[in-house]
């Protein structure tokens, strides 16, 4: 298996765990986090990208500034559960909603989120799984270099 076979294993395991403590945390309602979470490789660089609001699910967000009340009528069309006066009203109890964002921002750890959906995904990843990782690259690495012909020309250099 080449490097980037063994990066993309991992990645696709990463986010695959990530979408796995959203969905445990009760935290889905439209998807749109599970959704946009797509990673890149740039040769030893691997980085995984995700929906603006994912911090704010992680973080929580401060006061001042009105969220965007078109995002928080999608929430409240695909969000289940909630009553049906919100569906029918959703323009007024979105504006409602990011009234009450603006005034208070949104504190994580909450009764309805208790955060780190992505911490504790990431702790894992970088304690237990990052030597994991190292260890099958290194075994790669060790079979793509010629030892024996970087030898004898370091031998014939000097």
């Amino acid at each position: 298996m080449n490097r980037k076979a063994i990066y993309t294993k991992y990645l696709e395991r990463f986010k695959t765990d990530l979408i796995t403590n959203y969905d445990k945390l009760g935290l889905r309602a439209s998807g749109k986090f599970a959704d946009s979470l797509e990673y890149k490789i740039q040769g030893n660089k691997l980085t995984m990208y995700g929906a603006y609001h994912s911090i704010i699910m992680e973080e929580g967000r401060s006061s001042g500034g009105f969220p965007p009340l078109k995002a928080i009528e999608e929430w409240i069309e695909v969000k289940k559960g909630l009553p049906a006066i919100f569906v029918e009203k959703k323009k007024q109890f979105a504006f409602i909603i990011a009234r009450k964002i603006a005034k208070e921002g949104i504190k994580v750890p909450n009764e309805h989120n208790a955060g780190k959906v992505i911490s504790d995904v990431a702790v894992l990843y970088l304690g237990e799984y990052l030597y994991k990782l190292l260890d099958e690259v290194g075994e790669e690495f060790m079979r793509e270099v010629d030892f024996e012909s970087d030898f004898k020309n370091i031998l014939n250099a000097a």
